[in-house]
């Protein structure tokens, strides 16, 4: 059987940071932006902030000054922290690069409206009917009954215009809430099926004799470098965010065989993911518990063996001490091992996810809700000394999130090859290709992702249990919408336990 096996390639991470350095217009000391822009300086500069997501939105807007939809995201931040006076006059910098912003216009009317600015906020909920009256903007604004049914066919585009007179007096900024997407260091992991391949061989390695043995362990510890620390492991999903650190891991799983016979077996398990960041990315250390518990079968089926198992696990994840989210997840799998041991894995698992966070408008930001994921993976063995396995797959999911511009439909394959070096040294590789489609997403241009990974693993088996391994790897989601797009690159040494 495979050992377990993950990741690769350093240099994009380089290629971006020339880029962006070629790209970034700074703020000056004074709050003005620079002399690229064409519109009136603004009255404020974005405050810093320990925030690394509200961060990411500053950055962004230094980096593309006329980008609309970036002034419109960190304008929905400023208001999620109360700071109503700069929101309004952000947002309004997002009309005056694109009027036709719906998005924008609907951000805008919530502020005034909630500072007591009805006639203009009226006027925003008007343009953005305008815009897009099938949106899911123009549905709110109905069902909130901000303006009446008969509005969605007469309403009429504001131009261009000037927003000073919307400008409210400052208030105090003492709202503590955040961006719906809670960010995570987290071990290294791909996006698709391979994962759960890759545990179920750590199981059938270690299970030599399920009869005679109760406890299964399996452990991974290590140091990395990585570019990229924001993954929030219950929703698998990266972040454009500039957080990189040395980070140490340690991902342990234990599980403990209760209940058997010579066929079948039960018991608890428990899986963790922890890093520990460089201190001055701190917030992002993270601890994730996964308790739960699993029944299996064995079966013989002609001249194949069959081993059925389903899961149940329930997960929590705290960022710095702090609780982001938890998630309930069933997965029943089944795998044939044939003659030839070849080994085919068919897997099926329904999850449903709840943040603490459900953003500023839970209706497109929440990243609650269920989700089905499944697929069929396959392990070749060959008769090659120096090319011994190599598995491909195939994997569909679909996330029905309550916050529209997370809800996706997903397609993925994935592959890798052991490459026998010497007799106690491997190089694995494994690689990912997928697309995901955010049909419901509101915003402008479309979120829709193709999602990529290249892993590499220099493996050296110490003995039948432990190995220690040189790893890197590249992940990236593309996107051509920015405040999505985003990648990650890792190296570092690991050593794994298989017990």
């Amino acid at each position: 059987m495979p050992s377990h096996h993950t990741l690769a390639l350093l240099t994009a991470a380089a290629l971006l940071g020339a880029w962006l350095s070629g790209h970034r217009t700074a703020w000056a000391d004074d709050g003005v932006a620079s002399a690229s822009e064409p519109y009136a300086p603004l009255s404020f500069a974005p405050p810093a902030s320990d925030d690394p997501i509200f961060e990411m939105l500053r950055s962004r807007v230094e980096q593309r000054p006329l980008h609309s939809d970036s002034w419109r995201m960190l304008g929905k931040a400023l208001a999620d922290r109360g700071n109503a006076d700069a929101a309004i006059e952000t947002l309004s910098r997002a009309l005056e690069i694109d009027p036709t912003n719906a998005a924008a216009h609907f951000n805008l009317g919530q502020v005034l409206l909630s500072q007591a600015k009805t006639d203009i906020a009226t006027t925003h909920f008007e343009a953005c009917v305008s815009i897009a009256p099938d949106s899911e903007y123009a549905n709110e604004i109905f069902a909130r009954n901000l303006l009446p049914p008969s509005a969605r066919a007469s309403t009429t585009l504001i131009p261009r215009g000037d927003y000073d007179a919307a400008l409210p007096v400052v208030q105090d900024p003492s709202s503590t809430a955040s961006l719906n997407v809670q960010p995570a260091g987290y071990e290294i992991q791909s996006f698709d099926g391979a994962d759960d391949l890759e545990r179920r061989f750590d199981q059938l390695e270690a299970d030599s004799d399920p009869v005679a043995k109760r406890l299964r362990l399996f452990c991974e510890l290590g140091i990395l470098y990585n570019s990229n620390i924001s993954l929030t492991p219950i929703s698998r999903e990266l972040l454009n965010v500039d957080a990189k650190s040395f980070q140490a891991i340690f991902n342990p799983e234990v599980e403990w065989i209760a209940l058997r016979n010579e066929r079948w077996r039960s018991g608890p398990l428990l899986r963790s993911y922890s890093t520990l960041n460089e201190s001055n990315q701190q917030e992002f250390n993270l601890f994730s518990v996964q308790p739960g518990w699993f029944i299996e079968r064995d079966r013989t089926v002609g001249d194949s063996e069959w081993i059925g198992r389903v899961d149940y696990v329930y997960a929590t994840d705290l960022l710095d001490g702090n609780r982001i989210g938890d998630r309930h997840s069933s997965t029943a799998s089944l795998i044939m091992i044939r003659p030839d041991l070849d080994v085919i894995y068919t897997y099926i698992t329904a999850s449903f996810t709840d943040f603490v966070d459900d953003g500023a408008i839970a209706a497109e930001t929440s990243l609650d809700g269920p989700s089905i994921t499944g697929g069929v993976s396959r392990f070749f063995q060959t008769k090659i000394t120096w090319l011994p396995t190599y598995t491909l797959g195939v994997d569909l999911e679909s996330a029905d999130t309550r916050g529209s511009d997370f809800r996706y439909r997903a397609i993925t394959a994935h592959g890798g090859m052991t490459f026998q070096l010497h007799e106690r040294w491997r190089l694995i590789s494994t690689a990912g290709l997928g697309y995901r489609d955010y049909y419901a997403f509101t915003g402008d241009p479309s979120r829709d992702e193709l999602t990529s990974r290249i892993h590499l693993r220099l493996q050296y088996q110490m003995h039948a249990t432990t190995s220690v391994s040189l790893v890197s790897g590249y992940d990236r989601f593309a996107s051509d919408n920015e405040l999505f797009d985003a990648q990650r690159t890792q190296a570092g040494i690991v050593m794994t336990v298989n017990y």
